[in-house]
């Protein structure tokens, strides 16, 4: 007959070290999150810069717009440019599907009476 005994098995009994050792990390932990929620917040201290007025960023804001818009810092005025381009854009070589050229206009029929 075979012989089913295994001794390859630990002993039976309570693991105590296995208990130690969790408890300790347990209190480990512990001890740290009370630590942590102690400690002052030292991302909280942040130097901030006095704002500026709303109105006067959004004048400033404006102004550079409006020379950009009016060719102050560009190759051609937006009026100029828009105009060469809707030029082009209605014109008879218009493959595109979008704008399209606009259809000729008939005269609207006159009322009856």
């Amino acid at each position: 007959m075979a012989d089913h005994t295994n001794t390859d098995l630990p002993p039976r009994g309570f693991p105590l070290f296995t208990v130690a050792i969790t408890l300790a990390t347990l209190f480990a932990f512990l001890g740290l999150m009370v630590l942590a929620y102690r400690s002052p917040n030292y991302l909280d201290e942040t130097k901030t810069e006095p704002k500026a007025d709303p109105v006067a960023r959004l004048n400033e804001v404006k102004a550079r717009n409006e020379a950009v818009l009016n060719g102050t810092d560009s190759k051609m005025p937006v009026t100029k440019a828009t105009a060469e381009l809707l030029g082009k854009l209605k014109s008879e070589k218009d493959h595109m599907p979008f704008p399209a050229p606009e259809p000729p206009t008939a005269p609207a029929p006159a009322p009856k009476k």
